[in-house]
C-alpha cells in the first residue's frame, strides 16, 4: 500500500519502502525534529543513525525521561509537514542519544494530494492513439497525469482517449528508473502550444487505486534525487 488519504489533507501509509526512503531522506538531510505528546514538545533535534530495528536521535533539550510513546514532527524541505509515532525505547545520556523504535505508520500534510515533480531529460512515453504509436517527451508527472511534448503535427483533441501507454522514465540525467510506468487508458486534459511543438496535459485513467501505485513511488523517489546537492 502507498499513500492513502486519510483526514483533514494528511495522507497515511504503512509501505515500509516508502518509510524506508523517508527515514533515510530525514537522516540525510537533518531536518529538525521534535518530539510531542500531550501536554510536552521537546527542543529541536536530529536523527543521526537509522538501524534495522532502531532510530536514535541526538538528544534533544528539553526533555522528559517518563516518555513512552511520542509523536516525531518534521518539516521537509519542500515545506511539506511530516509526522510519525515512535515508541522510546531509551536514553543513553553518555552518547545523548534519544532511541527508538521503527514507525509503522507514516503521515504527511500535502499540499495537494497528487504532487507533481519535473523529470529529466530523456524521459519517454510511448501511446496508441487511433491505431497510430507516438512518442513524446515527458515534462512532469504526478500520480494522476503527466505533461508531455509532441511536434505541432501530431495532434490529438482535448477529450479523446490514447491508450496502452509506456513510460520510460529517468530518476537523474543518465539514471533510468528501474521500471516502466503503464496505463491503459487516460485523457487528454489540456493542448498548449510551446514553440514549435505542443504540450498536452494528461490525465491517467485508472481502474482502481492499485493501479496508482507504481506512480506514487516514482514520485517520491524523484523528489529525493531532486534534493541531492
Amino acid at each position: 500500500m502507498s499513500w492513502q488519504y486519510f483526514d483533514q489533507g494528511y495522507e497515511r501509509t504503512t509501505d515500509k519502502r516508502i518509510i524506508e526512503i523517508l527515514l533515510k531522506d530525514l537522516k540525510e538531510n537533518a531536518y529538525w525534529v521534535q518530539f510531542a505528546t500531550a501536554g510536552f514538545r521537546s527542543g529541536p533535534t536530529i536523527l543521526v543513525k537509522v538501524n534495522k530495528n532502531r532510530l536514535f536521535f541526538d538528544l534533544p533539550r528539553p526533555w522528559r525521561d517518563d516518555l513512552k510513546i511520542a509523536r516525531v514532527i518534521y518539516q521537509d524541505g519542500d515545506k511539506i509537514h511530516h509526522s510519525f509515532k515512535v515508541r522510546i525505547l531509551g536514553t543513553d545520556y553518555e552518547e545523548n542519544l534519544v532511541i527508538t523504535d521503527i514507525p509503522k505508520e507514516y503521515f504527511r500534510l500535502e499540499r495537494r494530494r497528487f504532487y507533481r515533480v519535473s523529470t529529466p531529460d530523456g524521459s519517454k512515453a510511448i501511446f496508441e492513439y487511433k491505431g497510430n504509436e507516438y512518442t513524446g517527451d515527458v515534462v512532469d508527472i504526478s500520480a494522476c497525469g503527466m505533461a508531455i511534448i509532441l511536434p505541432r503535427k501530431d495532434t490529438i483533441p482535448v477529450g479523446d482517449l490514447i491508450e496502452n501507454l509506456v513510460l520510460k522514465l529517468n530518476l537523474s540525467a543518465n539514471k533510468p528508473y528501474d521500471q516502466e510506468l503503464r496505463v491503459a487508458k487516460a485523457r487528454v486534459a489540456r493542448e498548449m502550444h510551446r514553440g514549435p511543438k505542443k504540450l498536452y496535459g494528461i490525465e491517467f485513467l485508472f481502474d482502481n487505486e492499485r493501479e496508482r501505485e507504481p506512480f506514487l513511488r516514482y514520485t517520491i523517489r524523484r523528489e529525493i534525487e531532486l534534493r541531492k546537492p
